[in-house]
């Protein structure tokens, strides 16, 4: 289906037929998106992918992340045979799934958004990690590909995170073209993060932990990947004095970059494990509503494997809706995303502004690998 079928013919640029990727700090798999588009008001989604990560694969990844606390840590664990057959796998696999859409495709693909997986990311000291061999990426597809879309916006005085606002942006202001009016989006990944418009002016931050506390509660008490559906967490009542406690640490007023490693189950595991699950997720649902009503948000979207969780979305019905309901998929946002970035940053134009990554001033990013 299409993604977005507004096409703004005056000024029309290039056409690129472009390729984006994402496979988040969750763990999950890999999405694989292919779009036409001019990296401004044309955006078409024709193709969507995923690739699950088996067990085996998930917890190799959350090994490896679990001993990256540093910069040093990441050098000694790059020479290591766990590390090199990971990314090799990683990046194998992405080729695999890359390689069926473009044989999908009746089209000849002109670019590829390479993302990675984000194995360390230390904004205060200008530093990111994706993991994927983009040698071995490139000689395989010998596709144009840009990668480490990230460290410039570093390098400038921003934290580096998120990326896509100006792709919501693009959904907002089409929404909004067929009388939809929502003033913003929440991504509620393994981090919640959101994008919003104040006066056609856009913003954007990390709200705080979405489904990484969620998940690691989950795996440690329940053994199992995650709730779904939310459904154990709506069977029990949440501890209201230790969620507000929790939630009054944070504080609105600046843009922030999270990472996984920010969070931890640990103060909660004296709780039962029914009630520690149903307090995490009151917490993920209402970091998100103390943050709209702060700013004074009326209405938002919600994308990213969170909108799944029905406890979180009864919590957040007032204020929010699922994105799917529009003609979406909120599965594959952040891989069309990235197709979009692609060619942003192929154009050079910006793809971080200083009002959704604290960067100096508007920038572009990503390095390009031709071939």
């Amino acid at each position: 289906t299409l993604f977005i079928t507004y096409f703004k013919v005056i000024n029309m640029g290039k056409i690129y037929n472009s390729i984006g990727t994402m496979s988040g700090t969750s763990f999950d798999g890999i999405d694989v998106s292919l779009a036409k588009t001019d990296g401004k008001d044309i955006f078409e989604n024709s193709l969507n992918l995923y690739h699950k990560f088996d067990d085996n694969l998930k917890e190799n990844l959350q090994k490896l992340k679990s001993n990256i606390n540093n910069y040093q840590d990441l050098i000694e664990i790059k020479s290591t045979k766990l590390f090199l057959d990971i990314e090799n796998q990683i990046t194998d696999l992405h080729i695999s799934l890359i390689k069926k859409i473009i044989l999908q495709s009746e089209d000849q693909i002109d670019l590829i958004g390479f993302h990675g997986i984000t194995l360390f990311h230390d904004s205060a000291n200008k530093f990111t990690f994706q993991l994927g061999n983009i040698d071995k990426f490139s000689k395989e597809l010998k596709i144009t590909t840009v990668y480490n879309f990230r460290q410039n916006d570093l390098n400038h005085g921003g934290v580096g995170a998120p990326l896509v606002p100006i792709f919501h942006k693009l959904i907002l202001n089409n929404l909004k073209k067929n009388d939809y009016d929502f003033n913003g989006i929440v991504n509620i990944g393994g981090i919640s993060n959101i994008s919003y418009l104040k006066n056609n002016n856009l913003f954007a931050t990390d709200i705080g932990p979405g489904n990484c506390l969620l998940d690691q509660w989950c795996k440690f008490f329940f053994k199992i990947n995650y709730d779904k559906d939310g459904l154990i967490a709506s069977k029990e009542k949440f501890d209201l004095n230790l969620a507000n406690n929790f939630i009054d640490r944070f504080n609105f007023t600046k843009n922030i970059s999270y990472d996984f490693s920010d969070f931890s189950i640990s103060e909660f595991r004296g709780m039962e494990k029914h009630i520690g699950l149903s307090t995490l997720t009151y917490i993920t649902a209402n970091l998100i509503l103390n943050f709209l009503n702060e700013k004074r948000i009326e209405k938002v979207l919600i994308a990213g494997g969170g909108r799944k969780n029905k406890t979180i979305m009864n919590f957040l019905k007032n204020k929010a809706l699922d994105i799917d309901k529009y003609n979406f998929n909120g599965d594959f946002i952040e891989s069309q995303a990235f197709a979009y970035l692609a060619v942003r940053s192929m154009e050079r134009l910006p793809i971080t502004f200083p009002e959704t990554t604290g960067v100096t001033k508007p920038l572009s990013g990503g390095i390009f690998k031709k071939v």
